[in-house]
C-alpha cells in the first residue's frame, strides 16, 4: 500500500472538480508563483504516509515574507524527517465549522461484493471513526455509486449539518475521484465550512495500490524526477514484500528517523485505522518522554493474516521497549480475529514486547474473552483496555508495563510435515494432524470457520470449493484453546523479522 501526499490528491481532487482551499507547490526556494495566496498561509512539508506534521514542524503557519523565505528554505532541506518531495502554500481561511470526509475499501464477503463505504463525521479532527453519533456510513456499489440526492436524503438524518446540498456535491465529487483513481483509502480532515456555506477541502490525503494505477495516470501517482525522501528501511521493506504478496486492506509501516532522548521510553506502535493515528498523535504530540518508533495503519478490512505479519515487523524493531495497539473505537476489522492475530504474534515473535492492547469495533468483546484466557501463557505482560477508553489512559501505563518483568517463552518451532492446506490470497498455509484428533465429532478447529471453507466428513477435513478462507486465524484458535492443536496455520515472513 503506497500513500499519496496531500499535494498529489488535490490534484485528483481537482480534476473532478471538488472545491479546495486555494495552494500552490514548490520545489525551491527560488520558486515564487504568481498566484502565492496572501498572508496569512501555511507551508506544509509533502512526505508521503507522514503523520503528526504539525507536532513535528512540518506544517507552519507564516504571516510575513521574511518568515516565508526561512521556513521555506528549512522544509525544503534535508531534516530528521527526510527529504520533502516539495512544500504546498495553501490559504489560511477563516471556517466557521469542520467536517470529516473518508472512502474506504469494503472487501465484501460470502454474500456481499465488494464495494465503498463512505464516511461523514460533523466533526473534523481526531477520533472521527468513533463519534458513532455525529458519524454517518454509507455503503456504496462501486459500478453503481448514488447520486446527490441519495446522499442529500442521507446527510438529512445527520444532526448538525445546515449545507446539505454543498456538501453532498462535494462528497459525490470524492466518490467520483475514489473510483475514478481506484484508490484504497480517500479522506479530507478537515472539510472546511465557510460563513458564506461554501465548504472547501483544507487537508487530504490517499492511499493506493502500485499495480492499480493506470498509465495514463502515472503523472500524478509517479511524477518524474520526484523528490523522495531517505532510503527506506530494512523492516519497511518487508512491509512492501507483505503488502505485494497481500494488497488487501492497508498496511502501512514507516520507522521514526529521529534519535530518542535516553530517558524517553520506545513505542512501537500499531494504529488500526486513520482514527487510531490520530488519538495517539493527539495524545503523544507535545510529550518527550515518549518516543514512537513507527507510524503504522492497518485497516480497511485487512485479513488476520496480514494484520500478524505486519505486527511481526512492529515486534521486530531494535530496542522498542513496549507495543501500544490501538484504533479508534469503531474498526472495519473484525476485533475477535485481530486479537487472533495479536496472540499469534506475540506468542511466535523471537521478540515479544510487553503490549498495551485497544480493541473496538465488531466483536471487541471476544477479543476481550480471547486475551483473558490467553494472557497468563505469554512470555511478556499484556494489559487489555475496551473502547471507551481513549489512549491517554493507555500512555499512563506504559512505563508501568515497561518495568514489568516477563518469563521465558518457548520458542517458536513452524509446523512439521507438508500442508494439508494452502491458501494463495490471503497467502497461508494449514497444517491438520489427524492423530491428533481421532474423535468422530467435529473439531472445535472446523467449527469455528465462519464462512464453511473448513468442511469434516467420514474421511476427515476437507475444504468446499464453493467457499473462501478469509485468513481470520479462527480455526486455529479454536483448536489451540478447545481443541488438541490439530490445525496449526503457518505464514511465512520475510527473512529479515525472523
Amino acid at each position: 500500500m503506497s500513500a499519496l501526499p496531500e499535494y498529489r490528491t488535490r490534484i485528483l481532487l481537482e480534476r473532478e472538480n471538488v472545491p479546495l482551499v486555494k495552494g500552490v507547490f514548490v520545489t525551491q526556494v527560488a520558486e515564487h508563483p504568481e498566484d502565492l495566496p496572501e498572508m496569512p498561509v501555511y507551508l506544509k512539508a509533502q512526505i508521503p504516509g507522514a503523520t503528526s506534521r504539525k507536532s513535528r514542524g512540518l506544517v507552519r503557519r507564516i504571516d510575513t515574507p521574511d518568515e516565508f523565505v526561512k521556513n521555506l528554505n528549512i522544509l525544503l532541506s534535508p531534516g530528521e524527517w527526510g527529504l520533502a518531495e516539495g512544500v504546498l502554500i495553501t490559504e489560511g481561511v477563516d471556517l466557521i465549522a469542520e467536517y470529516y470526509a473518508g472512502c474506504m475499501l469494503d472487501f465484501g464477503s460470502r454474500d456481499k461484493l465488494p464495494g465503498g463505504v463512505l464516511l461523514f463525521s460533523t466533526e473534523g479532527g481526531s477520533g472521527v471513526e468513533g463519534r458513532s453519533g455525529t458519524l454517518l456510513k454509507m455503503d456504496f456499489s462501486l459500478l453503481h455509486p448514488p447520486a446527490v440526492e441519495d446522499i442529500e436524503t442521507e446527510l438529512k438524518n445527520l444532526e448538525g449539518v445546515e449545507e446539505h446540498a454543498a456538501v453532498a456535491g462535494f462528497l459525490k465529487g470524492m466518490i467520483s475521484t475514489y473510483i475514478g483513481y481506484r484508490l484504497n483509502v480517500l479522506e479530507v480532515n478537515p472539510l472546511g465550512v465557510l460563513k458564506d456555506g461554501s465548504i472547501l477541502a483544507i487537508d487530504c490525503r490517499a492511499e493506493f495500490e502500485k499495480s492499480a494505477v493506470r498509465k495514463s495516470d502515472w503523472d500524478v501517482f509517479f511524477p518524474p524526477g520526484l523528490r523522495s525522501s531517505r532510503d527506506i528501511t530494512e523492516l519497511e521493506k518487508a512491509v512492501e514484500l507483505i503488502n505485494r504478496d497481500d494488497p488487501s486492506g492497508t498496511g502501512f509501516f514507516r520507522q521514526n528517523r529521529d534519535t530518542p532522548s535516553n530517558e524517553a521510553l520506545r513505542v512501537a506502535t500499531n494504529l488500526c485505522g486513520g482514527g487510531g493515528k490520530m488519538l495517539w498523535e493527539m495524545t503523544t504530540g507535545s510529550r518527550t518522554d515518549i518516543f514512537t518508533m513507527n507510524e503504522s495503519d492497518t485497516s480497511g478490512g485487512l485479513s488476520a493474516f496480514k494484520s500478524y505479519r505486519i505486527l511481526r515487523v512492529v515486534l521486530a524493531q531494535k530496542d522498542a521497549q513496549v507495543l501500544l495497539l490501538t484504533g479508534s473505537g469503531m474498526a472495519f476489522q473484525n476485533q475477535h480475529h485481530l486479537a487472533a492475530a495479536v496472540w499469534k504474534a506475540l506468542r511466535e515473535s523471537p521478540t515479544p514486547l510487553p503490549s498495551l492492547l485497544r480493541f473496538g469495533g465488531t466483536d471487541e468483546d471476544k477479543a476481550s474473552e480471547l486475551f483473558e484466557r490467553v494472557s497468563s501463557t505469554l512470555p511478556v505482560p499484556v494489559r487489555t483496555y475496551p473502547a471507551v477508553i481513549f489512549p491517554n489512559a493507555m500512555v499512563d501505563d506504559i512505563r508501568d508495563i515497561a518495568g514489568e518483568a516477563g518469563k521465558t517463552g518457548e520458542i517458536y518451532i513452524p509446523p512439521e510435515g507438508e500442508p494439508s492446506i494452502t491458501v494463495e490470497t490471503p497467502p497461508g498455509k494449514i497444517y491438520f494432524y489427524p492423530e491428533r484428533w481421532k474423535k468422530d465429532e467435529i473439531p472445535p478447529s472446523v467449527a469455528a470457520c465462519p464462512t464453511g471453507f473448513l468442511k469434516w466428513d467420514i474421511s476427515g477435513l476437507t475444504t468446499d470449493p464453493e467457499a473462501k478462507c478469509i485468513g481470520c486465524l479462527m480455526c486455529e484458535t479454536a483448536a489451540l484453546l478447545d481443541g488438541n492443536a490439530e490445525i496449526l496455520i503457518y505464514l511465512e515472513m520475510p527473512e529479515v523479522v525472523d
